[in-house]
């Protein structure tokens, strides 16, 4: 039996192993790459109201303690407030009494959208509104506030 089998084997072309070793390798890149974007795409959305946003866009980080957490996917103005909508990875949890803040990677860096965690409940909700917020505030702003002060 076992020398059938062999036999059998044997009888197969070199290009049909080439084609087995070829579909096993494209079957299991495929199924590596899916099993990654599966897993990674998943995020929820927060929404949070500020004044002032000057220099945060489209595409800016989300950031928890120095860890990009998600980014900015939408800036809208509504009224009087500026709403900014962002994705965050569904691995990082955010306390509904977070603090959202605009700040700057030094005195001219590009800007990004930073969560000061509180110590409430986790948020639930895939679109969560957060109304603690600190707005952002320019180097041009603060001259115009001391100029205003002269007069």
């Amino acid at each position: 039996m076992a020398t059938k089998i062999v036999y059998e084997i044997d009888t197969f072309s070199t290009f049909t192993y080439f084609l087995i070793g070829l579909l096993t390798l494209v079957i299991s890149l495929s199924l590596f790459f899916l099993s990654k974007n599966i897993n990674s795409n998943k995020s929820y959305n927060i929404q949070s109201s500020f004044n002032y946003v000057e220099g945060l866009n489209t595409g800016s980080e989300v950031v928890i303690s120095g860890i990009k957490v998600g980014e900015v996917d939408k800036i809208m103005l509504l009224e009087d407030k500026v709403i900014v909508q962002a994705s965050i990875k569904n691995k990082y949890l955010i306390p509904a009494d977070s603090i959202f803040a605009v700040r700057s990677n030094g005195i001219f860096g590009k800007k990004s959208l930073l969560i000061e965690p509180g110590f409430d409940d986790m948020i639930n909700d895939d679109n969560y509104v957060f109304t603690n917020t600190k707005d952002s505030y320019s180097i041009d702003m603060f001259l115009r506030y001391l100029n205003n002060l002269n007069d």
